[in-house]
């Protein structure tokens, strides 16, 4: 830590005394990250639990088995031939969708319901209690798996896990110079308190969580499915177009575009042939008489971003949370930072309401990976989001129905054709608004899928407040035990 002191600059080296045994114990680690505060801190009170008689188990006794499959070789085909394939952080999606398809794959990679999953490379200790509809998928090597060897414990390890002591635990054997690592070893020895009474009330609470973001994930493909069968519009894939010279162009993704189409637009990807296709598919379905087609900027939805602004960073009771990008796709808040009201003056004057969203928009992130969408909810009523962040003010269109659409594969590729940036890519607010929307005829399809997704979000709110408060009753209830007399 560096301070300040009249003209002088002082260095001040953070030190502390460990016990020995510490070191010579497991790996005889003596990088100084092993033994910060957070970490001897739950050393100390696991110590104190086990003295009040606290049974401590680790988590191989709670396991069946805990592993990783292994690196292997990533054979990418397209949907048709393969099993859709998830990346750690496309895991901890609200919604899950696979952009990459392998075969050849070792069957370990492949989960169940209700194992424990853990991040082990990049942001570690990310843990994810496994659902039905993650069978499905084909999961990275990059996260281990943990198969409890009882249902009735899912819960309270999970919560246990997500504790600030299980962070420490499972976080302080990382591992690596510039992508930190665990292995399923570090996580095999990591003492957890045995409280029946405490342990059972955790685990149903979490259970609950769990079972209302499953209920949201499926509303939310049910929103999804009831757009394609309503619209009459048929799933579309990159396989379903042709390229320029057969099958080697497809490989290489060449094609033909005529001059009158190119729009002052020289970019490849503001052309690609899966765009005829939508256009193709859209204007049969409007000539059918199934809805209206129109640029999302004609009456249907504003779009608009903000300037950046000094990022004044401080404690959560300090300040106001503010989204990044990545929050939107999440299924649960990670990394949440608070900022300063501070932040937000010019000319000696606030202009903090100007970047709070409000319930019923749409955000949509603008840098980076673009079109990513999530609707404000009256949880997030009130809360900052990032200049990164477009905000989306839906006019003559329900906001449930409207953010649907703009996750379909109809919506995203026409967003991705907007993008802008030769290293990171922009979506121009004046460009998303130029994408065309479906509109029903009747207000039933819209309605029907508004209360859809409006209520899959609802869910998705409350199995995370849920999650929240048996987490912090679970660590005062473990503190208490450790501090208390007698």
């Amino acid at each position: 830590m560096v301070k300040k002191k009249g003209n002088n600059i002082m260095l001040e080296v953070q030190t502390i005394n460990v016990p020995f045994h510490w070191i010579d114990s497991g790996e005889k680690r003596l990088d100084a990250r092993f033994y910060t505060q957070d970490v001897i801190a739950a050393r100390i009170l696991v110590d104190k639990i086990q003295k009040k008689g606290i049974r401590l188990d680790n988590i191989t006794g709670l396991s069946k088995r805990i592993f990783w499959p292994g690196r292997f070789k990533r054979c990418y085909v397209s949907q048709k031939e393969g099993k859709p394939f998830l990346m750690p952080s496309e895991v901890f999606m609200f919604l899950p969708k696979a952009t990459k398809y392998i075969t050849n794959y070792p069957s370990e990679v492949l989960v169940k319901e209700n194992w424990l999953l853990i991040t082990r490379s990049g942001t570690i200790g990310r843990c994810l209690i496994s659902t039905k509809y993650l069978e499905n998928f084909v999961l990275s090597d990059d996260l281990i798996r943990i198969i409890p060897n009882d249902n009735r414990i899912v819960g309270y390890l999970y919560a246990y896990l997500n504790t600030w002591i299980g962070q420490a635990f499972l976080t302080k054997d990382r591992y690596g110079a510039t992508v930190k690592h665990i292995e399923p070893h570090h996580v095999t020895n990591i003492p957890t308190p045995r409280i029946p009474d405490l342990e059972e009330e955790i685990n149903q609470k979490i259970l609950e969580a769990h079972k209302l973001r499953e209920e949201a994930q499926e509303l939310l493909l049910k929103a999804e499915e009831t757009i394609y069968s309503a619209l009459g519009l048929p799933k579309i894939d990159e396989d379903d177009v042709e390229y320029f010279g057969g099958e080697i162009g497809r490989f290489v993704k060449a094609f033909e575009v005529k001059a009158s189409e190119l729009d002052y637009r020289l970019d490849a990807s503001y052309h690609v042939p899966i765009l005829r296709l939508i256009k193709k598919n859209l204007k049969e379905q409007e000539n059918k008489g199934k809805f209206r087609l129109k640029r999302l900027g004609d009456g249907i939805a504003k779009v608009f971003d903000l300037p950046t602004y000094k990022r004044i960073y401080v404690k959560p009771e300090e300040g106001y949370p503010i989204l990044s990008g990545t929050h939107l796709r999440q299924i649960k808040l990670y990394d949440l930072k608070y900022i300063s009201g501070r932040s937000f003056y010019q000319r000696e004057k606030s202009v903090i309401d100007k970047y709070k969203v409000k319930k019923r928009w749409i955000l949509t992130t603008e840098r980076g990976t673009t079109g990513v969408s999530a609707l404000v909810t009256e949880y997030w009523d009130g809360w900052l989001a990032s200049h990164n962040i477009l905000r989306v003010v839906p006019q003559n269109i329900n906001s449930g129905y409207l953010l649907a659409y703009l996750n379909t594969e109809y919506a995203q590729y026409q967003l991705k054709s907007k993008e802008l940036g030769a290293v990171v890519e922009v979506l121009d607010p004046r460009d998303m608004e130029d994408i065309m929307i479906p509109i029903p005829r009747g207000e039933s399809v819209q309605n029907k899928i508004d209360s859809l997704v409006n209520e899959a979000y609802n869910k998705k709110d409350k199995a995370n407040q849920i999650e929240e408060e048996a987490i912090k009753e679970l660590e005062k209830g473990l503190e208490f035990i450790a501090e208390e007399r007698g």
